[in-house]
């Protein structure tokens, strides 16, 4: 459990609200599910409720909250896909439960507790500020490189194997940088290895690591460049079955989407493709091939089709953090905008 999310867990400092929030899906659901076994264990038992936000109403969940428990002494109610639910119902939920911060304003009761679990970036923040020791909110960020290699070293040895630097750095390159792909292709690899596997090698890594979310996510991304929308619409199909969280899929288009404003603006500047593409690896040779990839698609664009796009961006990440659409809405009416701008000149 994060030291940050434990601290909040000792003895005499439980907080009857856990929000925990934020792109990292896996660090995320790892925290949820043990907070919920501690508290269940804490308590000597408990009344587990489920809710699915997308499925159930602020008055639902606020029900079983306030209800006994029947077969325990004490209840735990989850809240899942909390970003399913539109913003001012989950501003309503937090503020039905803890409407003040002093230990009088809650309304959860004492053999109760309650946890959020949403893939936002953001919660109803002035909501929490007013609740708040009542309400612990605790934001799980995406990994940097840094942060996934360590992971990776961290996991192998939880699941009693070495790696070689070389074969976690292509593990890396296959299933990207979220840790769920690094902690689900790890157990991929030591299942093809074998009972007393030896250390994991690049080899291993090729041979067991297939195609990954990663992989995915950056066929979607040239699959919006080339503006195909029945592909790039299958790939967010395929990105979603696999889990992965919306805003993460939006985010990294965004990424991609700056790199080709960095190659346009080098094309327009007199650089061939190939020369763009050295100046934005940077003198790394294992990057030259995806800036050659960016140039390639810069060139069928202009910096002005670019902004577009990336304006567009921003205007998904609008509509789902206010819930004026839902997720998928959001980004499949993204998905057919983008494409059909490319038509544009």
């Amino acid at each position: 459990m994060r030291p940050d999310v434990a601290q909040t867990i000792k003895k005499g400092k439980i907080a009857p609200i856990y929000i925990l929030y934020g792109e990292d899906s896996y660090s995320r659901g790892r925290n949820a599910d043990e907070i919920m076994a501690k508290l269940t264990s804490m308590r000597g038992g408990a009344d587990v409720n489920t809710f699915d936000a997308a499925e159930s109403s602020v008055d639902d969940i606020a029900s079983a909250v306030m209800t006994a428990p029947m077969f325990a002494s004490a209840r735990v109610v989850v809240v899942r896909r909390f970003e399913e639910m539109p913003a001012a119902d989950q501003a309503r939920l937090i503020r039905t439960l803890a409407p003040g911060k002093r230990p009088t304003d809650i309304r959860v009761p004492d053999e109760t507790h309650v946890v959020i679990v949403s893939s936002s970036k953001t919660v109803p923040r002035k909501e929490v500020n007013v609740a708040g020791p009542n309400a612990s909110a605790f934001e799980f960020k995406p990994a940097y490189a840094r942060d996934a290699r360590a992971f990776v070293f961290e996991r192998a040895r939880e699941l009693g194997v070495r790696i070689d630097p070389d074969a976690a750095s292509l593990l890396l390159e296959l299933a990207g940088l979220d840790y769920a792909a690094i902690s689900q292709e790890l157990e991929k690899v030591i299942t093809y290895l074998g009972p007393g596997g030896r250390k994991i090698g690049v080899d291993d890594i090729r041979a067991a690591v297939g195609r990954s979310s990663s992989q995915t996510i950056f066929d979607f991304c040239d699959a919006v460049m080339s503006g195909n929308s029945s592909q790039a619409l299958g790939a967010l199909a395929d990105l979603i079955r696999s889990e992965r969280q919306v805003l993460s899929i939006q985010s990294t288009l965004a990424t991609q989407l700056r790199r080709l404003m960095a190659a346009r603006v080098l094309l327009d500047g007199g650089s061939t493709q190939d020369e763009a593409a050295t100046t934005l690896a940077a003198g790394n040779p294992r990057m030259k091939w995806r800036e050659s990839k960016s140039a390639a698609q810069a060139a069928r664009l202009t910096q002005t089709q670019i902004a577009a796009m990336l304006s567009r961006i921003a205007r998904a990440d609008v509509d789902i953090k206010t819930g004026a659409m839902s997720e998928s809405l959001a980004m499949e009416v993204l998905v057919s905008d983008l494409c059909a701008q490319q038509k544009l000149q």
